[in-house]
């Protein structure tokens, strides 16, 4: 068996943190119809965006990143899965920047990337231009964490599948500063990649994220503001996953907050 390359930063992310084909699914269940557009800012590889047209034949998706290198890498991660150019929009630009964004049915903002946004002022005025963006019915979701635990430092580690049997993944999320007083945290993530026990990739700070940690009240409370009429909160990254206890919420949680 010919050697792996070693792994893109973007490609070990996309192995040990999201789940975009279910997150494709949960948010085809929130909007209620048969959502033909997705929207899927601070898209980095423009996972779920692949998983959203590949769900749907007949859909089309918009991925906007401020990141030059992401969007090339999402590229060639699409132009490797088969998906036809004209069915998938990469943006290279500041979400909050583009002068004619395309309507949509859904618009997302997935891996807590909405912390991106420092001050409540453009919080608002970036849920504004979303919910502007949207078609009739369309929704608006982000996601969130929270909780006592939220504001504490330590770390998280797991261990995934890599890209072949063999090969393992030891996913480390860092949480290495926090102020409760601005709501401001700096998390990193850190990757080791070992084929057969031994190690054959290394990436320390492979993403470090300097994030204004928004509570669900003040994502919802600013969502009204920007003229959602509806806002919800939905358990974790499922529509049909079971309401969160307040103990459990009190303690730590991870949210999606919706908007139409």
């Amino acid at each position: 068996m010919p050697a792996l390359t070693e792994p893109h930063p973007l490609e070990l992310y996309e192995l040990c943190v999201q789940e975009p084909l279910t997150a494709a699914a949960m948010l085809r269940r929130l909007h209620g119809a048969r959502p033909r557009t997705l929207a899927e800012d601070f898209a980095g590889s423009a996972a779920l965006s692949r998983a959203w047209l590949i769900a749907d034949p007949d859909a089309r998706a918009i991925a906007t990143d401020f990141d030059s290198a992401a969007v090339a890498y999402a590229a060639q991660r699409a132009a490797n899965s088969g998906i036809e150019p004209a069915r998938l929009r990469l943006v290279n630009a500041d979400v909050r920047a583009i002068s004619k964004p395309d309507p949509a049915d859904v618009v997302f903002v997935g891996n807590f990337s909405i912390g991106e946004l420092h001050e409540r002022a453009e919080l608002v005025e970036y849920f504004r231009s979303a919910h502007a963006r949207l078609n009739p019915r369309g929704i608006f979701v982000c996601d969130t964490y929270g909780g006592a635990a939220a504001f504490r430092t330590g770390h998280v580690q797991r261990t995934h599948t890599g890209r072949e049997p063999r090969e393992r993944i030891h996913y480390t999320w860092q949480q290495r500063r926090v102020d409760p007083f601005t709501g401001r945290v700096e998390n990193a993530l850190h990757f080791r990649v070992e084929n057969d026990g031994e190690v054959v990739a290394e990436l320390f700070d492979a993403f470090v994220y300097d994030w204004r940690l928004w509570s669900v009240p003040e994502l919802r409370d600013a969502m009204r503001e920007a003229g959602f009429a509806e806002t919800q909160v939905i358990a974790g990254t499922d529509a049909d996953a079971p309401a969160l206890r307040e103990s459990e919420a009190a303690e730590h949680h991870i949210v999606c907050v919706l908007g139409r």
